[in-house]
């Protein structure tokens, strides 16, 4: 279970998830060339609001106006309704750059021999790389502590942060888990991406304000149906947990 507090005083998203939660690689072609992500950290990409204007694309300068729009909208039980779609078209957006993926570095385990013990086995595994990488997201602490230019703190979380991500591909997922499996990166990723958003947040304060009504709307959205996909997999494999140390 993902434990998301949410409250109107002092907001705080808590990424210790369960009941019970490679360093960049890179060829230097020459000096001052960027490095080549793989597959993995390329996931750790920030989340992009495109519009293309003249003919090409450039990433959308949001006002307060447009950060409540596309928060709801990202918030909304129907995404697609037609005042939402007219909204989002009267912002000028053509789409929403969400880092990939990497399913394919996802290590499945398609058949397990004995699926009740492989899921056993990765709900355990999940619970100790959550546990070992905790980190605590105040929202209202960490947006003073931007907007002072002081990033000490931020840094140490996206590090933390990074190293949970990355250790999601370390292990074995049967593939009864593999949706909840997906969630859990996805949770990273959208906690990435807020992180990266406070960094520059003194130079451009708007942006901030945006980044977490975004980030926050997408946390909410994504914590429901990881809770009832684990749920779910805990009824069909009869998995009851012991609160642990």
């Amino acid at each position: 279970m993902i434990k998301s507090l949410f409250t109107k005083k002092n907001i705080i998203i808590s990424s210790i998830v369960l009941v019970l939660g490679l360093g960049i690689a890179y060829i230097l072609l020459k000096p001052d060339s960027k490095p080549k992500l793989t597959p993995i950290d390329e996931g750790l990409a920030p989340i992009r609001i495109i519009q293309i204007k003249d003919g090409k694309e450039q990433e959308v300068n949001f006002t307060e106006s447009g950060a409540e729009i596309i928060a709801s909208a990202l918030f909304s039980a129907n995404p697609f309704d037609e005042q939402i779609k007219q909204d989002i078209q009267d912002l000028g957006i053509n789409r929403i750059d969400f880092p990939p993926l990497p399913e394919n570095q996802i290590k499945v385990i398609p058949n397990p021999e004995n699926p009740q013990a492989a899921i056993e086995k990765y709900l355990k595994e999940v619970y100790t790389i959550f546990k070992d990488n905790t980190i605590q997201l105040n929202i209202n602490q960490l947006s003073e502590e931007a907007l002072d230019g002081k990033t000490q703190n931020i840094q140490s979380l996206l590090r933390i942060n990074t190293d949970l991500y990355r250790s999601l591909f370390t292990i074995e997922v049967p593939q009864d888990a593999l949706k909840l499996h997906k969630g859990y990166i996805r949770i990273t990723q959208i906690q990435n991406n807020f992180l990266l958003g406070l960094l520059n947040a003194s130079s451009d304060p708007l942006r901030l304000d945006i980044n977490s009504k975004i980030s926050l709307s997408l946390l909410q959205k994504i914590d429901i149906p990881i809770k009832e996909e684990l749920q779910s997999i805990r009824k069909k494999y009869n998995i009851i947990y012991q609160k642990q140390s």
